[in-house]
């Protein structure tokens, strides 16, 4: 019970399709998980491919995926007949909110009622539009039950714009020509991978080439896509598309190309080489796939899990009762285990109180005489003075040892005709200096020469007093103090 969970658990955290789908007007591609490892290995996709009869799409995949005996996830990619676009403001709602409000949004622009479609949609490059899609919400109901029917269910749901942004490489702005088999022309734009422009060429009927009226029916498409890339040039601003791939079934493709370079002002050039079915291309692409912005199957249409089932709370009983049971065994077994040491630690206790008092009884016997307990108070008093009169002398600095004759003689070097010096003052850390001056000027200027002495370097001001005697001469006094190195 308790490895059906956790299989279960496992399951659910998966998120690799099984299969890749790829619907098509006449056909279904069908690329699985074992022939996605082949592809891996293989220059070419082993693909499977199943036309569609008159029972409809919806049969024939189901037919396809239980001759296959396919199981687990499928991802499908629908073709645009099955689908409306639109082209709309960019909604102010949190992204998480599009899939829900999208239907309301677009009722004014769509036939059916909002409770029967599901949408979703892209912000565009120009970031003031969103590119939206919609499907009818019977047609993603019934592919859900018919792949629950079987053993499967539906991974993701997109469309085919989203698969043919990434079909072009590395390249981001181009413009597609493609038609599948069964389908209309159409002419898309895409930048930065996202289409900008779609269009169906309703005029044009196919094939264009290897016919008689090949000239007129090229000169009729030719002239559908100038005005689809004239309106382009207006219309998307910042953005030159230079190259238009082609990608058309059931055609001459290199006459094709060459007949449109012939007419076109833009570059044709084939999408592939060689050229290669629509479907065959989409599931190679798609089987690559890693960005994908437009999801037709919300998480809201999703099938709610419940959780507590019988079977869950069973098995969710059943565990938290084996866990009980384990915590208790090692509970028990801990207990045991510190009971033991316990056991042990107090034999030890008792050993040591007996020797403790064995030692007690020693000390007794080795209390220190009293006469050398006093000598031992004397050496340290002793001893205390003597470090106290190492401090005192730690402490006669350098230059008091020298004297103060280098301080007199830098003094003597400063001699200026505007200063005259009455009181000199020497310590150990001061030197305070009085006298007479021309100007009250001329003490600053005086003092600013200590810098130039090495006696002096260092001594900063504490204090400076400059004032007048009783004949008007300006005196001044001075405190210094020894500045730090």
């Amino acid at each position: 019970m308790i490895n059906s969970l956790i299989q279960r658990l496992n399951k659910k955290g998966g998120n690799d399709a099984s299969s890749i789908v790829i619907v098509q007007p006449a056909a279904i591609y069908l690329l699985s998980s074992t022939k996605k490892e082949a592809q891996a290995e293989a220059a070419a996709p082993a693909v499977t491919v199943i036309d569609l009869d008159s029972s409809g799409w919806e049969s024939t995949l189901l037919s396809a995926l239980k001759k296959n005996a396919i199981v687990g996830r499928v991802d499908v990619v629908l073709h645009s007949g099955l689908y409306h676009s639109y082209q709309i403001d960019t909604p102010k709602l949190p992204k998480e909110e599009w899939p829900v409000a999208l239907p309301f949004l677009l009722k004014e622009l769509i036939t059916e009622r909002v409770t029967e479609v599901v949408a979703d949609a892209f912000e565009l490059p120009a970031g003031n539009k969103a590119q939206a899609y919609v499907v009818r919400k019977p047609l993603v109901m019934q592919l859900i039950d018919d792949l629950k029917s079987i053993g499967c269910e539906l991974g993701r749901l997109t469309t085919e714009e989203e698969v043919w942004g990434e079909s072009a490489g590395e390249q981001t702005n181009f413009l597609l020509l493609q038609r599948s088999k069964g389908g209309q022309f159409r002419i898309s734009a895409y930048q930065d991978h996202q289409v900008v422009f779609q269009r169906i060429l309703r005029g044009v009927v196919a094939p264009v080439t290897g016919v008689a009226s090949a000239a007129l029916q090229v000169d009729s498409l030719a002239l559908e896509l100038q005005r689809s890339i004239d309106y382009l040039s207006s219309q998307v601003k910042g953005v030159s598309f230079h190259q238009l791939h082609v990608c058309c079934d059931e055609e001459q493709q290199q006459e094709l190309i060459e007949a449109l370079n012939e007419r076109l002002s833009v570059k044709s050039l084939p999408l592939v080489e060689p050229p290669t079915e629509s479907g065959l291309i989409l599931a190679t692409t798609a089987a690559h796939l890693k960005r994908l912005q437009i999801n037709l199957f919300p998480s809201h249409l999703k099938p709610k899990k419940a959780f507590f089932t019988l079977t869950n709370v069973v098995a969710g009983w059943g565990m938290a009762a084996a866990i009980l049971v384990g915590v208790y065994g090692i509970y028990s077994w801990q207990l045991e285990k510190l009971n033991k040491e316990l056991a042990s630690v107090n034999q030890e206790r008792s050993q040591l109180t007996a020797q403790r008092a064995e030692l007690n009884k020693q000390l007794e016997q080795h209390r220190p005489d009293a006469e050398k307990v006093a000598a031992v108070e004397r050496l340290k008093k002793e001893v205390t003075a003597m470090k106290g009169a190492l401090q005192v002398i730690n402490e006669y600095d350098e230059s008091q040892q020298m004297g103060y004759s280098g301080v007199m003689r830098s003094l003597s070097e400063l001699g200026r005709n505007d200063i005259s010096l009455s009181s000199i003052y020497i310590d150990q850390t001061n030197l305070d200096l009085k006298g007479l001056a021309r100007t009250a000027s001329s003490v600053p200027n005086w003092v600013n020469q200590f810098k130039q002495e090495v006696s002096l370097v260092g001594r900063s001001f504490e204090q400076l007093n400059i004032g007048r005697n009783d004949d008007g001469i300006v005196t001044f006094e001075l405190n210094t103090k020894k500045g730090q190195q």
